[in-house]
Parts: C-alpha cells; sequence; structure tokens
C-alpha cells in the first residue's frame, strides 16, 4: 500500500538568551533542534562531553565534528534513556538545554546540585485546520496539542506515537495508539508502515 504525505508541524520555534552559570562537564542534547538552537548562542569546551537522547541527535552533533560519548539506546522511551543517562553520568555536572515546553524527562531524575536546565527555545502552536487522513503520526506531545487546536482524528483513523511521552499524551486525549516508535526514527515509521 503507498502513502500520500502531507506534513503538518503545527509548531514554531523561538530562541532565548541564556547564560550558562556553571562550568559542566557534560551536555545533553534530547533532540536535533536543541543542538541548533544552543549553538547558535554558544560553544561547546572541547573537553565537554556530549550526551544525546538518540542516534538523529547524535548523528548531527558527529556531522559538526564532535564525538557523541553517550547516545541513548531507545530514544522513544525517555524514561529508560534517563536512568541509561544518570547511571553514565555519575558524579559529573551536566547541562541540559531545553525548550520552555519540555518535560524535563531525562534530567529530573538528576540531583540538583549536579546539573543545569536552561532554556534555549520556545515552542509556539501553530494550529491549523488539515484534511481528514488515513494515518497520523505524531511526533511530540506538543504536537498533538497543536492538532487538536483546530482538528479531529477520525475514529477510523490509525495513530503512530513518536515515542513513549508522545503515547502518553495521544491517551490523555483518549486516542487509540496503533504503535509506538522505539527508536523514534524515519526508517522505523517507513517499516512499520511497509510491514501493515
Amino acid at each position: 500500500m503507498g502513502y500520500t504525505l502531507d506534513a503538518h508541524s503545527f509548531l514554531s520555534f523561538i530562541p532565548v538568551e541564556f547564560d550558562v552559570d556553571q562550568a559542566y562537564d557534560v551536555i545533553f542534547f534530547g533532540g536535533p533542534r536543541t543542538v541548533i538552537f544552543f549553538l547558535n548562542q554558544q560553544s561547546i569546551p572541547a573537553s565537554t562531553q556530549i550526551g544525546c537522547v538518540g542516534e538523529k541527535t547524535a548523528e548531527l552533533v558527529i556531522s559538526l565534528g564532535r564525538e557523541v560519548a553517550f547516545c541513548g539506546s531507545e530514544s522513544g522511551n525517555p524514561q529508560a534513556t534517563a536512568q541509561e543517562f544518570k547511571k553514565w553520568l555519575g558524579k559529573r555536572r551536566v547541562f541540559f538545554p531545553v525548550s520552555d515546553r519540555s518535560l524535563k524527562t531525562i534530567s529530573k531524575p538528576i540531583p540538583s546540585a549536579q546539573k543545569e536546565v536552561k532554556i534555549a527555545y520556545k515552542t509556539e502552536l501553530d494550529n491549523e485546520l488539515v484534511e481528514d487522513s488515513d494515518v497520523y503520526v505524531f511526533t511530540s506531545p506538543t504536537n498533538v496539542e497543536g492538532i487538536f487546536g483546530l482538528n479531529k482524528i477520525p475514529k477510523a483513523a490509525r495513530v503512530i506515537a513518536w515515542g513513549k511521552s508522545t503515547e502518553t499524551a495521544l491517551i490523555s486525549r483518549a486516542v487509540p495508539v496503533e504503535y509506538c516508535l522505539k527508536k523514534s526514527s524515519l526508517e522505523e515509521l517507513l517499516a512499520y508502515l511497509k510491514s501493515k
């Protein structure tokens, strides 16, 4: 079965000026967007190790000429990644650049004396009316919020969540989720769609 793609983000992103208050040993990027917004204002010290939520974020960091010391094995499951990262981090200090709408799942388990969390960008909803589709793929909890501004999901539609946080946001709106991506990648999504 073939698919026609109708892509809508329902989101816009605005940089936020921020300062880094304390030195850190590790920086953790929760997605490619955090890499971009952080590097638009700051540089990463050469001695700093870099942690990434998953492979796509790591690929961007590597393409910029830096090594990735930690990469979550299941980016679609932030709770598991948080525990994996906390264990790897040990007693080192970590800096988290985040969106103002971040759930802060990775940073929550880290003791406050060991971390600094700063908003690097704002995420704003751009409500838009869209045509009904057979399959919906939601990439974030905020995108879930955005679509419901002006739209409803047809009862017969198939719904795919781009990870556990997105799945939770859909379930909270009583939207049944057919599949939740484990690695939150386009490759995983295409493989799943081809198998159905």
